[in-house]
């Protein structure tokens, strides 16, 4: 698809100037089509001038490493805008916040003394913090549907596979003491390249300081502003320490207050993220696309996101808890796991920092995407339901699979050449009696869901493989 095609579809109707294609990283942005369209709405109300030197500015307070200067900015995502000059008796204003400042144009004294250089600032002479009102103002971003299409068109993946990548631009807000963000996994039976090929093209949608490539601090006309670290996603394979910090203890060494995770997991890693993904052969395809395309109208939505902070109440929480720990035992049931799959970091992890946080995540990025500042009990039972438990199963079932192939068949056979569905159909139907002729086609084709053209011709290729054998003409026994 042309990129006029694609800001039309998915661009233009959420945003009025998501009609350019850019590789502008986040804070470099300017003016115009770069911006979002509240950012560009705050940069117009930024300043006023009251009188000859006296003006009023109003944005966002980033700290600098001169205690008695900070720069505000229009948009939290913005390095430009206009220092405040404190006096020592003066407190600063939080990191973040958004704030109107009143006072008079001045060159800043310490640097004029030290340097002879000027640097234009404003005093603090009065200083108030403002609420958020233009949260009301701004319209919808790009929905869940939308932002899943744009990014995934050329994927072959299922939908509830494909939002809850989505979902990782979307993030998710801090919850009590741990860090925000979303962690999805892939636990693949399929070609290992093709899964990387995604994730590249995950990764090169980002712009730098979107994965954590991002200095501490940054020169503003020769002040040195703190780097705001708002949020980050992790993409490619991390270690199973690295995975735990940000999957179990809800940590992140780098400081950022919201992480995502996008993974191609292993057997020790493939249960540790929020949503565990099980992808197989016949179900995934990827094309190439230009991912530079996409890193502008992408920025604009995710900055957008990032400002809403969507409230759960404490009884939501509580009652969504009581039915995920129900579902959960349900589960080590259904699958006859031991007592410890519901321990800290394990597969089911009943712990509050495990699963039920997961659902609280997921349900607040949801809430996010579709613009709303509250989450009910319905809406986390819903991210239960809907997503989290049948990926849960997806997962286990295939981890499960997985072992058993190669417990039958060794360790070294390429499990992504065997479509899937045959090898459950062919295990749910063999009686594994010794004189059993074994299913025949059309018995696996029904149960697998697919042609009879198209199952014979996964059979032979198993048959030539040596995984399964042929008693009589058109039955089949797994070895």
């Amino acid at each position: 698809m042309e990129p006029e095609d694609l800001y039309q579809r998915h661009g233009f109707s959420s945003d009025r100037l998501g009609d350019a294609v850019a590789t502008t990283d986040v804070f470099d942005r300017q003016f115009g089509s770069e911006l979002a369209a509240w950012e560009l709405e705050l940069h117009r109300g930024f300043q006023e001038r009251l009188s000859g030197r006296t003006l009023k500015i109003r944005g966002f307070v980033h700290h600098t490493r001169d205690s008695s200067l900070i720069l505000l900015t229009p948009s939290p995502w913005l390095l430009e805008g206009m220092f405040v000059y404190f006096r020592r008796d003066q407190d600063l204003p939080l990191d973040g916040e958004f704030i109107e400042v009143t006072g008079r144009s001045v060159a800043v004294p310490r640097i004029l003394e030290q340097s002879q250089e000027i640097v234009r600032a404003i005093t603090a002479d009065a200083v108030e913090k403002l609420p958020e009102k233009f949260l009301s103002e701004i319209k919808h971003p790009l929905s869940l549907k939308e932002l899943s299409g744009m990014l995934f068109e050329q994927v072959g993946m299922a939908e509830a596979s494909k939002r809850v990548f989505a979902q990782l631009f979307i993030s998710s807000p801090p919850f009590e003491e741990s860090i925000g963000g979303l962690t999805a996994g892939i636990q693949a039976i399929a070609s290992q390249r093709q899964v990387r090929q995604l994730l590249r093209f995950i990764r090169d949608v980002l712009p730098p300081t979107f994965r954590g490539k991002v200095a501490k601090h940054r020169r503003v006309r020769g002040i040195s502003v703190v780097t705001p670290r708002l949020w980050r996603m992790d993409v490619g394979s991390p270690s199973k320490s690295r995975m735990e910090t940000l999957c179990v203890k809800r940590m992140d060494p780098s400081g950022f207050r919201e992480v995502s995770l996008s993974a191609l997991t292993d057997s020790e890693t493939g249960f540790l993220p929020d949503v565990p993904l099980a992808l197989t052969s016949e179900d995934f395809w990827v094309e190439r696309k230009a991912a530079s395309d996409l890193r502008l109208p992408i920025i604009k939505a995710a900055v957008t996101y990032q400002l809403l902070t969507p409230k759960v109440a404490k009884r939501s929480i509580e009652a969504s808890t009581k039915h995920v720990l129900s579902r959960l035992e349900t589960l080590k049931e259904s699958f006859d796991l031991e007592d410890a799959a519901m321990s800290r970091g394990s597969i089911l992890d009943a712990d509050s920092l495990g699963r039920p946080l997961s659902t609280v995540r997921l349900a607040r990025s949801s809430a996010r995407a579709s613009w709303k500042d509250k989450v009910t009990a319905s809406d986390l039972k819903r991210s239960w339901d809907r997503v989290l438990e049948p990926a849960l199963k997806e997962y286990l079932e295939l981890t499960q699979l997985k072992t058993e192939a190669e417990r039958d068949w060794g360790k070294g056979r390429p499990l992504h050449h065997f479509n899937t569905k045959i090898l459950k159909a062919l295990k749910k139907l063999d009686a594994g009696t010794p004189s059993s002729l074994g299913p025949s086609l059309g018995e696996i084709a029904a149960e697998a869901g697919l042609e009879h053209h198209i199952a014979a011709k996964e059979l032979e290729q198993m048959k030539n493989a040596g995984v399964l054998y042929e008693p009589r003409p058109g039955h089949y026994r797994l070895v």
